[in-house]
């Protein structure tokens, strides 16, 4: 099994942080703070009202998992924002909106996710955070299908190559949570390929990311070889 070389897969061996250390290189400042703002603008429209809210449930738990997982993206980033700062603020309130159990809950959640993102909460929470804890394998996996559809239709027909991008950068994040969730792994002597699949899996998307945005067609190659890594994975471990 092959083990994606190079800074997008520097291992980093910190307590609590991420398997592979956050550079540009696996998500921008400009990109992480873009996609959260994507994502709760989305958010937003859902709780609106009661219907759209139990429509959208589901999605909108995966969504604010997103969130919750782009902002520790963010705190452990080794680039510096203004975001940076508010990030643990931001991924815990995003947490707490992924566990709403109704609309009303929702909706008092809500103004906390966007005082987070404008530094009004007071308190400072811990930087560090378990990733495996931030989402479950088994509702990220449905996110990431989500957005490897999307990017299949982009790559057939690219209409804005900036913002198509994400959904790779978000998928390649996503992996880095699901890297540490050893659920399916059934034998513990197994644990060493589940986790190399999902670093290669992770290397793959950030490249095809960079890729999708140049609009370079060596986009199409690794996300096709990301989608292998991933096939081989459920073919395996069946998550």
């Amino acid at each position: 099994m092959i083990v994606a070389a190079g800074v997008l897969c520097t291992v980093f061996a910190a307590l609590a942080a991420s398997p592979v250390k956050i550079t540009p290189e696996v998500a921008t400042i400009v990109d992480l703070t873009a996609e959260i703002q994507t994502l709760l603008t989305t958010i937003e429209e859902r709780v609106a009202s009661v219907e759209s809210y139990n429509d959208y449930r589901d999605q909108l738990k995966r969504q604010s998992l997103q969130i919750a997982i782009l902002s520790q993206a963010l705190a452990e980033h080794e680039s510096d924002s203004v975001l940076k700062k508010r990030a643990p603020s931001l991924r815990n309130a995003a947490l707490t909106l992924a566990r709403a159990t109704s609309h009303d809950e929702a909706v008092q959640v809500l103004p906390r996710l966007k005082e987070a993102r404008d530094g009004k909460l007071t308190g400072t929470p811990a930087i560090d955070a378990e990733w495996e804890k931030l989402g479950r394998a088994s509702t990220l996996m449905r996110a990431m299908k989500e957005r490897s559809e999307s990017i299949r239709r982009a790559l057939r027909r690219p209409k804005d190559p900036e913002a198509e991008s994400r959904n790779a950068m978000a998928i390649a994040l996503m992996i880095l949570a699901v890297h540490g969730d050893l659920q399916a792994v059934k034998n513990p002597a197994d644990r060493g390929d589940w986790q190399e699949t999902w670093i290669e899996l992770q290397a793959h998307m950030s490249r095809a990311a960079a890729a999708i945005k140049t609009r370079d067609s060596v986009a199409a190659d690794h996300f096709r070889f990301g989608m292998e890594a991933c096939d081989r994975c459920h073919q395996k471990f069946k998550p």
